[in-house]
């Protein structure tokens, strides 16, 4: 069983905000302004979008908070991109010149856990939670690093405050369904399951991780079902077609 992927955030600054804090005139400020906009630019090409961020660092050598992001946003192009040495770089820059980025850290973190490097993620996810303790990504991530290291007490632990935070997100009830299953844990599994599928019904993988635990439960009717409705929703899903045949549906 494995946990819901994680979540990179983007950071937001409005385009007159921009022109008024950058200490240039009114035709570079707009010229900055522009770059930023295409940086932001979401059905632009990524490329392109990473050229205008580092236009923007390059120009705003002595203003921090243009500088900061510019380097947030090509950092999450380079995350997404696959270049992950490169979005650390430009997180850490981040840090340094803003070291009460939550976000920064938040990211960071995400891509020393991409990169399997656990320690370094929850020491992100941990300080990203004391500059912003109210958010409920950090800590069902930061669960996830813990599970992935097998400690499924702080894991579990970390989903169960992001429950608490916003009880809305599915991710934390599967996330926590997957590590109370780990532990044998079954009826509580399939209750968080059961929380999981009434938030996100179209969710073929609680559909999959829950019929597994009614496996367990000897319960192999509930088991199909669910194995079923995964069909319904992946037709192609092979942990259930699997699971299917074994059952002897």
């Amino acid at each position: 069983m494995r946990a819901e992927p994680r979540r990179t955030r983007w950071t937001d600054m409005p385009l007159a905000l921009w022109l008024l804090v950058a200490p240039l005139n009114v035709a570079g400020a707009q010229a900055i302004a522009d770059q930023l906009a295409h940086c932001k630019n979401e059905g632009a090409a990524a490329q392109a979008r990473i050229e205008a961020c580092s236009q923007v660092i390059a120009a705003t050598k002595d203003d921090d908070d243009l500088r900061t992001e510019a380097l947030l946003q090509r950092g999450v192009l380079y995350e997404f991109g696959g270049d992950k040495d490169a979005a650390i770089a430009d997180y850490t820059e981040v840090i340094k010149l803003d070291p009460a980025s939550a976000v920064a850290y938040f990211n960071r973190g995400n891509v020393h856990d991409q990169m399997g490097e656990r320690d370094r993620a929850i020491a992100d996810y941990t300080e990203a939670i004391r500059l912003d303790p109210s958010d409920p990504d950090v800590f069902n991530n930061r669960g996830q690093a813990y599970d992935a290291k097998g400690e499924a007490d702080l894991a579990i632990a970390d989903y169960t405050q992001s429950i608490q935070l916003n009880r809305e997100n599915p991710r934390a009830f599967f996330n926590r369904g997957l590590a109370y299953a780990n532990r044998g844990q079954y009826e509580l599994a399939v209750a968080d399951f059961d929380e999981a599928i009434r938030l996100d019904p179209r969710d073929a993988e609680a559909y999959v991780s829950r019929g597994a635990v009614y496996e367990e439960l000897g319960n192999n009717d509930a088991a199909r079902a669910d194995y079923r409705k995964a069909l319904e929703i992946v037709p192609d899903h092979d942990e259930a077609k699997d699971a299917l045949a074994r059952l002897g549906d």
